[in-house]
């Protein structure tokens, strides 16, 4: 005769989990109800780190665009000096002056390229002819009605700072839109 053991004694009462079995509806229906939750989580986590701004940079913000020396040497050459960064061009506007003008063109808002010696020095939008003048962005002709936007320039510690953030609307070049480069 062969012995065989007994099987081991369970207490229910401990374990009251083994006695109610879980069907595969409510299975399913707490998981999507978990998976729902996790998702509806991760889109409040993802929603709150979107809104919530990082450090800017560029446009928007004060750029040095260059010491005193390298804009000076720049508009002595070129007649210009474009800065990928904060979107501006720096043209010579007066003797020893300034001044930054948005590259954005005022009829339909493409971005006009910086003055061609084609065009006498002058700056022409290439998407439907708006021309400008090369010194200061005053317009020429259009279909632009008014000339190119303007950005505050100041001098700091020897560097050239626009501030980016600051765009002015203007009907005509002014001397005071200018900074002189001292």
């Amino acid at each position: 005769m062969q012995y065989s053991p007994s099987p081991p004694v369970i207490d229910r009462e401990r374990l009251p989990v083994l006695e109610q079995r879980t069907s595969r509806r409510k299975f399913t229906r707490y998981s999507l109800y978990a998976l729902l939750g996790l998702s509806g989580a991760l889109s409040a986590v993802a929603t709150v780190k979107m809104l919530y701004p990082t450090k800017v940079i560029g446009f928007g913000t004060k750029v040095v665009a260059g010491s005193v020396a390298d804009i000076k040497q720049q508009l002595d050459i070129k007649k210009f000096s474009v800065n990928q960064e904060g979107k501006f061009i720096i043209l010579p506007a007066e003797a020893g002056k300034a001044i930054a003008v948005y590259w954005k063109c005022v009829h339909l808002g493409c971005t006009v390229p910086a003055p061609s010696p084609l065009l006498e020095g002058n700056i022409q939008c290439p998407c439907h002819g708006s021309l400008y003048k090369g010194e200061n962005g005053d317009l020429i002709h259009g279909p632009a009605t008014r000339p190119l936007d303007w950005m505050p320039i100041t001098i700091d510690a020897g560097n050239v700072i626009v501030d980016t953030g600051t765009v002015n609307t203007r009907s005509a070049y002014e001397s005071n839109q200018s900074t002189p480069l001292s």
